[in-house]
């Protein structure tokens, strides 16, 4: 399938434009690879092989999925996890049937590579799995202790100073597509109000667009730093890394276009255009008054248009 096909998909009334690497990029944030040996006595090891490639979303975005689904031409939405109201539910898009992977998802796991070096790791040990059963080893018990042996791999398994030894990921290239799928399932956007002691009268506005991952993704959010020509990487000392971009005129003149003219498709985009609404008001008001000041701590309570808590 083509990476740069773009299809305009309408669920409810609201249009979805999606490419695969915008969905490559969905999957890398909020995916899951899932490899499991399962007990069935119709097969004569014993055990068979099951094979899930997920996206997670909350409730509020489950016909985002609908509409992958509908782009890949296979796959299904069902309930990941109930927790709460039915609007706090957490919903995944899973392609499980094996010819699907096969035929379908396999195609374009192996023409594209990830952005992060976890993401290439359990995808080439996925692709091992996956080349096991096109060989049919899988139905053998010899074959089905290699699939044990790659499982045990998965990075969700190993601990951090084994994923700093993960290799890199090949150079890709980034583009709009990538990261705005990422950016819907890892980007945040806010602003906060605060004084200073000094001037405690006076009201001033932080504003941060950032991307936080662990630190054995640091070549990445580096390489954020070149894709949008602006902004920092952070390394701190509880495993995580954050690549933020805090400096106004770069929000104003990179970030905010960006993501006007990409724009994200799940509830993040509510966050985008409160981040937005809090920047106007805050350029096009110097000093803030006490109106302006009452609107931006409307923006900040507004909870109507935010992601649901877990």
């Amino acid at each position: 399938m083509n990476t740069t096909l773009i299809k305009n998909i309408t669920i409810n009334n609201k249009i979805y434009i999606l490419s695969l690497e915008y969905i490559l990029g969905l999957f890398e944030g909020d995916g899951s690879i899932y490899i499991q040996l399962k007990p069935n006595s119709t097969h004569k090891t014993g055990k068979q092989v099951i094979l899930n490639w997920d996206i997670h979303q909350h409730a509020v975005d489950k016909d985002l999925l609908q509409a992958i689904s509908i782009y890949l031409g296979c796959g299904k939405v069902e309930i990941g996890r109930k927790v709460g109201n039915p609007d706090t539910w957490v919903y995944r898009f899973r392609i499980s049937n094996q010819k699907d992977i096969i035929n379908i998802l396999l195609p374009i796991l192996k023409s594209d590579s990830m952005l992060l070096n976890k993401r290439e790791h359990d995808k080439n040990l996925f692709l091992e799995v996956c080349n096991l059963i096109q060989n049919k080893e899988h139905i053998t018990i010899e074959g089905q202790e290699k699939i044990i042996n790659i499982t045990s791999n998965l990075s969700h398994k190993l601990n951090l100073e084994n994923k700093l030894m993960l290799s890199d990921t090949p150079n890709v290239n980034l583009n709009k597509h990538r990261i705005t799928g990422f950016t819907d399932a890892e980007g945040n956007f806010s602003f906060n109000l605060y004084s200073k002691k000094e001037d405690s009268n006076k009201t001033y506005v932080n504003f941060t667009f950032s991307i936080t991952q662990e630190n054995t993704e640091i070549k990445f959010l580096t390489n954020l730093v070149t894709f949008f020509n602006c902004g920092q990487v952070y390394t701190g000392n509880e495993g995580q890394g954050r690549y933020y971009v805090s400096n106004r005129n770069d929000i104003i003149n990179k970030i905010i276009p960006f993501f006007e003219s990409n724009k994200l498709q799940t509830i993040k985009q509510y966050s985008f255009l409160k981040f937005k609404k809090a920047l106007e008001i805050c350029t096009n008001n110097k000093p803030l008054l006490q109106n302006n000041i009452d609107e931006l701590n409307l923006l900040l309570s507004d909870k109507t248009n935010s992601r649901p808590i877990k």
